[in-house]
């Protein structure tokens, strides 16, 4: 029956914590073209792609090519910076490995850049455990949009209602509810207050099994 479910996965901040690393390279980005980047608009916008957080940091007047130039290179340095330097999150491989023997579909949602998620992925050595791995590339629209998780829900050919997404970022919660799924959150990135429309919020992956997951999506496995 578990067959029938899924559960769609943010992958920074709840796969790999990440958020150093994006921070970093987004002040290594700014610095270069003579902007201020501060934690706590990086704290703000943390989720959403990032040629719109560039936008957001360079204003309205500037060419939108030179703001995807821009953008391309904080990626380039979160790649450079992120290689072989990354490890999985508490509890991670453990829950993958459970939800595959309870047959669960398996889906990767997120907001960053097809190279990344790959990059990170085959790093953490867990690409074999996702039936679908949903990008910036594949929607027009970034979280709080829900496009992200509807498209990764058609992909494993699952109705929305019928998979469980698990994020970090007040963006991707709303992204979830929006697309009609419930949703656990993860303190890895925000604090409690800011996660509180979330279905469930823990710590770490260690902290849920797959029976919390059936709990929420009210089914019944053996």
């Amino acid at each position: 029956m578990s067959n029938n479910y899924g559960v769609i996965f943010d992958m920074d901040g709840v796969l790999a914590d990440t958020a150093l690393i994006h921070y970093e390279s987004w002040v290594k980005m700014a610095n270069e073209i003579g902007m201020t980047f501060k934690k706590s608009f990086f704290e703000a916008t943390f989720g959403q792609q990032s040629v719109p957080i560039a936008r957001k940091l360079v204003g309205r007047k500037v060419d939108q090519n030179l703001v995807e130039k821009w953008a391309q290179l904080k990626e380039q340095y979160y790649r450079e910076m992120v290689k072989d330097n990354i490890v999985p999150l508490p509890g991670v491989i453990e829950l993958l490995e459970e939800l595959k023997s309870k047959n669960f579909k398996i889906a990767v949602g997120s907001s960053g850049p097809p190279e990344n998620v790959e990059l990170l992925l085959t790093s953490l050595k867990i690409e074999s455990f996702f039936d679908a791995i949903i990008t910036a590339a594949d929607v027009q629209r970034g979280k709080p949009s829900p496009d992200v998780f509807l498209i990764a829900a058609q992909k494993i050919n699952l109705k929305p209602q019928n998979c469980l997404v698990i994020e970090d970022a007040p963006v991707g919660i709303e992204a979830a509810k929006r697309a009609n799924m419930k949703c656990i959150a993860l303190t890895t990135t925000h604090d409690i207050v800011e996660l509180r429309t979330a279905d469930m919020i823990i710590q770490d992956l260690s902290f849920i099994s797959v029976k919390e997951i059936c709990n929420l999506l009210n089914i019944k496995i053996q």
